[in-house]
């Protein structure tokens, strides 16, 4: 569906640390069990025909700014909503795991953001 000389640009999770902890493996096998390497997205890319632009390690940052610190506020507000209720409360117990492990584990693994082209029509 990409023309030729179209861009495409998406961000993966991968693995960037040999033998990740039981904790965070077992929770990326629950969340998204496909879960490779950098190699393997840079192989699929190549496999796709597409070339590759640019890739990079999103920073700490991204994950704190723009997703586990809103998170965060936002569960301590459904805490108090949903106080009484124990199904809610496990759920939002579940959730609150995520920025934890992300706290202890981020070495193991990262989003990488990616732009590939796929290349121009040959004349």
């Amino acid at each position: 569906m990409l023309r030729p000389g179209g861009y495409l640009a998406f961000t993966d999770a991968v693995w960037r640390g040999e033998s990740p902890p039981e904790a965070v493996k077992a929770s990326f096998d629950l969340d998204y069990p496909s879960m490779g390497w950098l190699e393997d997205d840079l192989a699929a890319i190549h496999d796709a025909g597409l070339e590759l632009v640019e890739h990079s390690t999103l920073p700490d940052e991204a994950w704190w700014d723009d997703f586990y610190t809103p998170m965060e506020a936002r569960i301590a507000e459904l805490r108090t909503r949903y106080a009484g209720d124990p199904e809610a409360i496990a759920i939002l117990d579940r959730l609150a795991e995520e920025p934890e492990m992300h706290c202890r584990y981020s070495g193991f693994y990262a989003y990488e953001f990616f732009v590939a082209r796929r290349p121009s029509a040959v004349s």
